[in-house]
């Protein structure tokens, strides 16, 4: 009994000294933010937009009571000073820790965005994992106004297009500044575009899409664009790609072919030679034929070889034609080819590091394609050609 006592006086005591939350907020009082967009004027001013969640109304535009959201913006000297402007139009305290998309203008990015980074670095609030996107051609305060009839946050949208589509790659802020950081390669983002589902440009028909990448020199500064198709490609040099449907039309015959391409590798061997570097590129995977527009029976062999010698030839093609844009137009390493030279050649590396850009687009680079296709399909034609039409 006396035991018993005691252990009911330790809880009472316990109670009396136990503290609660004596800093928490009730939600209602929070402007909870998902969306961020940062431009920058002519003034070299910041501007912030911010994409609030309306808790009423998510979820309800079926019945026509709103869009869940509402856009405010602020102009400040710094993003700290932005966030503070923005306050003081808000009713509610700003909340910035569920943010998930964070959309910089082109104008901002060409700039430079170190200070952005700077600011996520060290607040504590911030999320360091936010999903991080470029708009091209246009200011981020006009991709958080477009409405998504999916979705019932804009930004929630942008970040599902790209978790459907890039495959293991990732776009945090996170990843940007182990990027920048790192020797040997320079940083992509990818790149949102606002578009016109209809004919008519007006605003109530502008949807957007995901683009290809965004290139950042070592300087944080936007230098130009990857469309999607040769980010695609990107992905293969720096073996990120997973799978991916590839189509072509054949050599010498009439239609297209077209195959889920899988198992992508990547090897990339550097030579130097009389303080002059060479970089040769082997390039494998695995098809398996999922359209065939042609007339060739794919159950063939020397057919099948027909489709692999065409799907060699243009995707070297391809990827010869991306490289020289990025090592000849932009000068900046996006394909890791420095930590290539970093691993092998450390010494040769300590020296070059400095000057990389002049050295990365002076090289000479040579790329190998090897697709193998493993299967057609159940069947080798085109079920609704003759037999007649069906090449052999």
């Amino acid at each position: 009994m006396i035991k018993r006592l005691k252990i009911c006086l330790i809880l009472l005591v316990c109670m009396f000294l136990t503290t609660g939350c004596w800093d928490e907020r009730e939600i209602n009082d929070r402007a909870i933010i998902l969306g961020w967009g940062f431009d920058q004027n002519e003034e070299g001013d910041y501007i912030g937009s911010a994409q609030i969640v309306v808790p009423g109304e998510v979820g309800e535009r079926s019945s026509g009571q709103g869009k869940g959201y509402i856009v405010e913006t602020a102009t400040g000297k710094s993003l700290l000073d932005v966030t503070q402007n923005l306050q003081r139009k808000l009713s509610r305290e700003v909340f910035l820790s569920h943010q998930k998309v964070i959309v910089i203008g082109e104008r901002l990015a060409r700039n430079g965005i170190s200070n952005i980074l700077d600011v996520y670095s060290r607040e504590p609030e911030l999320p360091i994992r936010t999903n991080f996107f470029v708009l091209k051609n246009g200011e981020a305060f006009d991709f958080l106004e477009v409405p998504y009839k999916m979705e019932d946050m804009p930004s929630t949208a942008a970040l599902k297009m790209f978790q459907s589509t890039a495959g293991p790659e990732s776009t945090t802020f996170k990843d940007f500044l182990e990027g920048a950081s790192s020797e040997g390669i320079s940083p992509t983002v990818p790149i949102l575009e606002i578009i016109n589902s209809k004919k008519e440009k007006e605003k109530d028909t502008e949807t957007f899409r995901l683009g290809g990448r965004a290139i950042f020199n070592q300087d944080l500064e936007l230098v130009g664009f990857l469309s999607y198709r040769e980010s695609v490609d990107r992905l293969w040099i720096i073996n990120k790609l997973n799978t991916h449907k590839l189509t072509t039309n054949l050599l010498g015959e009439e239609g297209n072919v077209g195959i889920m391409g899988m198992n992508f590798k990547s090897k990339i061997q550097p030579i130097i030679q009389n303080d002059q570097v060479e970089f040769h590129i082997t390039l494998s995977g695995t098809g398996v034929v999922r359209e065939n527009n042609t007339a060739l029976d794919l159950k063939q062999p020397k057919n099948l070889q027909i489709i692999e010698r065409t799907f060699n030839k243009n995707l070297q093609d391809h990827m010869i034609s991306t490289i020289t844009k990025v090592q000849k137009e932009y000068k900046t390493d996006i394909l890791g080819f420095g930590q290539s030279i970093h691993k092998k050649y450390p010494r040769k590396w300590k020296i070059w590091k400095k000057d990389w850009s002049k050295k990365f687009s002076d090289a000479d680079i040579t790329v190998k394609v090897d697709i193998n296709i493993e299967r057609t399909g159940v069947t080798g034609s085109p079920l609704h050609l003759k037999e007649s039409e069906i090449q052999k």
